[in-house]
């Protein structure tokens, strides 16, 4: 337990504590004991041991003299490199707009962070806030992982969030067009900047990074197959919110060979015809890369654009609304009305299961992959 005694100042007790030192050697740190010295000694006394058992998790004196919050943003900026650069980004968006303000409002040091504190965050996230429980788990994340980097380098003992009572787990509420909804949305978008990107969500049930992120290179013609191993998603770089390329997936699982069925495979073929013919009539204007969802002039569809005009195109056509991830679930949806079972579906999709570990996954044979594309790619064909 830290060491500590009674001291009097101005009429008041305080508890003076000796702290460590991160370079080494003691600090003494002075923390009020919110009692007159008229009280007995044997209530100062045991004051003095209740205040040296609440700061027994204290290290360092470092955590007394940084805020908690200025503390995480420190964090952030100091595990930068560990993190790829849409978590970051993400991060920030969060310390920025709620943490941030809610811990700087109460003014609680590192050391003085306790689990009550971070519980009463996560309903003021909840109650307050309106944030969904998979929301207030992600700052909970940021939570734990920045105070269990505290208790790695000696400046806690322990880490608080270790004991909170996390956010419940939301269940995703996903919406999701029938096969007569996909047909209108098909025949909508036909023309549209994002026809490809839809057609292909549809088809193949991609993640919007995920189709926008295909690129020529990863169609193979010959063998009928598409990879599916890069993605495109928003990012911020020097204050700007730019568009990023990453040559891996979403998650191990993400990272799969998908079978391209006549319908895909001619579709493809017409837009691949389309983007040549595009490049000889823009000329030195026509930006040259190898993405598949692109405009006219050649620049690759942004996410951020994608979110906004789906919506504009939904709406201009009087069709229900649904976000754009939702046309993943609406193939998902059809997979499963049409009699494919949820491993076969799983497979197709890319998706993490939570209810199994990977070692335990199977896998779907060519020729159900093939059934399955088939299906969906024919039923709903695209007219062009």
């Amino acid at each position: 337990m830290i060491n500590g005694s009674i001291q009097q100042k101005k009429g008041n007790l305080y508890a003076v504590l000796s702290v460590p030192k991160a370079g080494g050697g003691y600090k003494t740190k002075w923390v009020s004991m919110k009692m007159k010295p008229t009280e007995s000694k044997r209530k100062q006394k045991a004051k003095l041991d209740e205040i040296r058992i609440e700061y027994s998790n204290i290290l360092s004196i470092e955590s007394f003299e940084i805020k908690f919050c200025d503390y995480i943003k420190k964090w952030n900026e100091e595990t930068k490199s560990e993190k790829s650069i849409t978590t970051y980004d993400g991060y920030c968006h969060m310390i920025n707009k709620y943490l941030y303000n809610y811990f700087d409002e109460r003014g609680l040091t590192l050391a003085e962070l306790r689990t009550a504190d971070i519980e009463s965050y996560y309903r003021y996230l909840q109650h307050d806030c309106n944030l969904s429980g998979n929301t207030a788990l992600k700052h909970h994340q940021i939570i734990y992982t920045s105070l269990k980097y505290a208790v790695y380098n000696r400046v806690l003992k322990e880490n608080p969030a270790e004991y909170v009572k996390r956010p419940k787990k939301s269940k995703a509420n996903h919406d999701f067009y029938n096969a007569n909804e996909l047909k209108e949305l098909m025949s909508v978008a036909k023309g549209d900047v994002l026809e490809t990107a839809i057609y292909l969500t549809i088809w193949l049930g991609l993640r919007r990074e995920e189709v926008l992120g295909l690129k020529w290179c990863n169609i193979d013609f010959e063998k009928h197959i598409i990879k599916i191993c890069e993605t495109v998603v928003r990012a911020k770089q020097d204050g700007k919110i730019v568009s990023m390329s990453r040559k891996r997936t979403k998650t191990e699982t993400s990272n799969r060979v998908l079978y391209m069925t006549d319908v895909i495979e001619d579709y493809l073929l017409h837009i691949k015809y389309q983007q040549n013919k595009y490049q000889l009539i823009c000329g030195n204007s026509y930006d040259i890369n190898d993405y598949v969802c692109k405009n006219k002039l050649g620049e690759p569809v942004k996410p951020d654009y994608i979110t906004h005009h789906f919506n504009a195109l939904l709406k201009k056509n009087g069709l229900r609304h649904i976000k754009f991830h939702d046309l993943r679930h609406s193939c998902a949806s059809y997979m499963l009305d049409n009699g494919y079972n949820l491993k076969q579906i799983q497979e197709l999709l890319g998706h993490s299961n939570y209810n199994f570990t990977a070692d335990v996954y199977t896998h779907v044979d060519i020729k159900s992959k093939q059934d399955m594309a088939n299906k969906i790619s024919n039923d709903l064909k695209a007219v062009y």
